[in-house]
């Protein structure tokens, strides 16, 4: 006969934990300083715990200028960019920057897909090939072209 393991289950949402635990693993919220050690029970097989799944990767928009790969430029959700403080992301250091508007374009999601849109009063965006001057909501895909007035980026989505 095995010795008995000794653990804690959490009074909020019931996951088992190391004996020593002070908080809950699962859900971070049970604290366990109070909570006795006790022998683990034995659940039946349908309802044994299955871990969670891990929580996917952030979704990241990232700008990579083609010209010069090493000059990138981040952009979350909902942020715009262009060349001044307008902007929430600067394009600094970027050919032809006199071309881009103050405020340029604005990124957002719909679920896992990216858009970007042209808010500039002038100027316009190009996206794998096709211009817009207006203010279209233009599906982005990892690898697509995005052109701000004159100046190309390859557009790098992760975690979508």
């Amino acid at each position: 006969m095995s010795e008995p393991v000794y653990v804690k289950y959490c009074p909020l949402c019931g996951a088992e934990n190391p004996h020593q635990a002070a908080f809950c693993a699962r859900c971070l919220d049970g604290d366990l300083t109070t909570v006795p050690a006790e022998v683990r029970r034995e659940a039946p097989p349908e309802l044994a715990v299955v871990p969670e799944p891990a929580a996917p990767a952030p979704a990241r928009c990232t700008l990579v200028l083609i010209e010069d790969p090493g000059v990138t430029f981040r952009v979350a959700e909902g942020q715009t960019v262009g060349r001044t403080r307008k902007a929430d992301v600067l394009l600094a250091g970027v050919p032809k920057l006199e071309w881009i508007s103050g405020a340029h374009a604005r990124f957002f999601r719909r679920g896992p897909q990216w858009f970007v849109q042209h808010i500039a009063v002038t100027n316009f965006i190009k996206v794998d090939g096709d211009t817009f001057r207006g203010d279209e909501e233009v599906a982005l895909h990892d690898g697509s072209v995005l052109v701000l007035s004159l100046t190309a980026f390859r557009v790098k989505l992760e975690g979508v």
